[in-house]
């Protein structure tokens, strides 16, 4: 009796640490929701994505996203409501090249100075006959302020890192 009471300590222990941890909360596949994204501008129109609860889609955790493609911008805007992905890429004209980068190149992210969960998506072949790779971050929304997010690539030849500001400010 003890040791199935413990054991069930244990398994609910694990299930509120795994609930709790980022990456299970930002490893949603947006592309399977085949909805444009704008971009996280100040110009951009704010993209509503409505809830489809008891799919497989969007049960209603982000109704509101954009995207900050780096190294594009340099400055991003997102109010407090809206969840932001993060996004590099690298386009090569051949498979080999692609894979080569996604070999040689290593990247991760950071917000606010901690580092979070890259999710990265391997070659993919465009149509125009391009390949690309690309890493990203879910982000989920953010409190009104100034944010750093910081992308360092790291190769056989050193490293580099963009830094880029998002300014959230309260939705409404």
């Amino acid at each position: 009796m003890r040791a199935t009471a413990w054991y069930s300590s244990l398994v609910a222990a694990a299930m509120v640490v795994a609930a709790a941890l980022p990456v299970a909360a930002d490893s949603r596949d947006i592309d399977s929701l085949a909805v444009p994204v704008a971009e996280c501008l100040a110009s951009a129109p704010d993209v509503g994505l409505p809830a489809q609860p008891g799919s497989a889609g969007n049960e209603g955790a982000f109704q509101h996203l954009c995207r900050a493609d780096l190294p594009r911008s340099e400055t991003f805007q997102a109010s407090t409501d809206e969840w932001i992905l993060f996004r590099i890429g690298d386009l090569e004209t051949s498979l080999a090249d692609c894979q080569a980068f996604e070999a040689n190149v290593a990247i991760a992210f950071a917000l606010d100075g901690q580092p979070v969960a890259v999710n990265h998506l391997p070659c993919q072949l465009r149509p125009d006959g391009s390949w690309f790779t690309e890493s990203r971050f879910l982000s989920h929304p953010l409190t009104p302020g100034v944010h750093m997010f910081t992308a360092t690539f790291t190769s056989s030849g050193g490293s580099a890192t963009l830094t880029r500001t998002v300014t959230v400010t309260p939705n409404g």
